[in-house]
């Protein structure tokens, strides 16, 4: 009789699985489908933004970036640069460069292999996005990236779009640093974050500011632990040191990998950290004040030749300005800011909506909220982090405006804002519909995966050919 039993359960089974087998295998047909036809879209979108919006290689810093491209090229990689732009990303586009093309070639050339590499960083975004979240949020999160930020900037011959992606991934790094830290961690942070200042030089506020929150947090623990009687002196020691040796290591692989870069700086002219931007070009009040300054006096091709009290300084500049001038600019940026952001491409109101929503989960969560005092040194740094560059992009304003300085912020914020969602849902309120109860979580998810996609006929059909989206 148990025989029986057994076999009809087993037959039953095989029929359940034999039934649930082609629906399986219709919907991953569907989803490889759907993610062929975005993905066509996506490059067909991005060349036409090419050939009808982005024409003008004089425009926005890419004339800039060919010459670097060719002059690496065609000295051995031996060429020194100006200090104004990086050397990964024309060291990347010489790979594909030809001598033999015309200017206009060589442009065109440079800005398909843009969207090539947009293309590949695409999957590389939704595997971070699928390690921490569900695969509903993580399409939102990638479509989002993809039809509202990438698209728009992947036709031009411009390192944004990598620094972009190697920024967000260096800046998850460090704050795994503060939650985990390790000797292998310590290494490919470092490593990392080397390689994204040689394409950028725009990383080393968030890098100094992870090291104040971490060397605080390990300041903290090593006092908390030893009046934690569990743990012997030598056990919160031995956790101190190797807390400092990781952190070490992130320093020591940074400055390593940029080694060769710095100390062709230092050789040249005369600083190891020197940037015409952060050097000369933020002190200045305006652009034109900028080109008459440092930059008339040969900036990028050694320490300017101009009498030392004219060469402008954070120390020159607060004996020239008030402290309202000062607030004067740093308002006025910050409201150029967000005007710049909510008139461009239309990732302006899903950063709103995020924001909004993980305002009001923690608010409504907030006696439940569980917050440990080690913690507080990552909150630490992420407000720090937003903060500083928010404020730092403000400020630049008056010396070059526009959506690709504060993109780089995009990414970080979006990945924070969907982790706050998530841990402030943990009792997700039920809203009932047609007699049926539905996760609010999930409506909402699912609210933003439609707006997103019903988006996609404008994006596709107008902004993308009628936008310039170089700056």
């Amino acid at each position: 009789m148990s025989f029986i039993s057994s076999n009809t359960v087993r037959h039953q089974f095989k029929k359940t699985k034999m039934k649930s087998q082609p629906i399986d295998s219709l919907k991953r047909i569907c989803i490889v489908g759907l993610t062929l036809l975005l993905l066509v879209l996506y490059i067909y979108s991005a060349v036409e933004h090419s050939r009808r919006i982005n024409l003008d290689i004089t425009r926005v810093d890419q004339e800039a970036y060919l010459s670097y491209t060719r002059s690496l090229y065609e000295t051995n990689y031996n060429f020194v640069g100006g200090r104004n732009r990086m050397p990964v990303y024309p060291f990347l586009q010489s790979l594909v460069y030809d001598p033999n093309l015309t200017e206009n070639e060589a442009f065109t050339r440079g800005k398909y292999f843009n969207i090539a590499l947009s293309v590949a960083i695409l999957p590389c975004l939704f595997l971070i996005f699928q390690r921490f979240f569900s695969p509903l949020q993580a399409i939102n999160l990638l479509l989002i990236t993809a039809f509202t930020v990438f698209l728009f900037r992947a036709a031009y011959f411009q390192a944004e779009i990598l620094f972009y992606f190697l920024s967000f991934c260096g800046f998850l790094l460090m704050a795994w640093m503060l939650k985990k830290p390790s000797w292998k961690l310590g290494i490919a942070t470092g490593v990392l974050m080397g390689i994204t200042h040689l394409t950028k030089a725009s990383i080393l506020p968030g890098l100094a500011l992870f090291v104040l929150a971490f060397l605080a947090q390990s300041i903290y623990l090593f006092y908390s632990n030893l009046r934690n009687k569990t743990f012997s002196f030598t056990e919160v020691k031995n956790n101190f040191l190797l807390r400092i040796l990781s952190l070490a290591l992130v320093i020591f692989c940074f400055l390593l990998t940029i080694y060769p870069y710095i100390s062709t700086s230092q050789r040249v002219f005369g600083h190891y950290f020197y940037n015409v931007n952060s050097t000369f070009y933020i002190w200045y009040d305006s652009w034109n004040e900028a080109k008459r300054g440092t930059r008339a006096y040969g900036d990028g091709k050694g320490w300017p030749e101009m009498p030392p009290e004219q060469i402008p300084s954070l120390e020159k500049y607060l004996q020239e300005h008030t402290a309202s001038d000062i607030f004067e600019r740093l308002f006025d940026g910050l409201n150029k800011v967000i005007v710049v952001a909510k008139d461009s491409y239309g990732y302006f109101k899903y950063l709103v909506i995020y924001l909004a929503i993980a305002l009001l989960t923690t608010l409504a969560n907030l006696r439940s909220l569980k917050i440990t005092k080690s913690q507080v040194f990552l909150l630490f740094f992420y407000f720090s982090y937003f903060t500083a560059y928010t404020l730092l992009y403000a400020w630049y304003i008056p010396i070059a405006s526009g959506n690709r300085f504060t993109l780089a912020l995009f990414l970080p914020l979006m990945f924070c804002l969907t982790a706050a969602i998530n841990a402030n849902a943990s009792e997700r309120p039920q809203i009932q519909l047609a007699g049926k109860h539905f996760s609010w979580f999930h409506l909402f998810n699912l609210f933003v995966l439609g707006m997103i996609l019903f988006e996609l006929y404008p994006i596709l059909t107008n902004r993308i050919v009628t936008t310039f989206a170089g700056t």
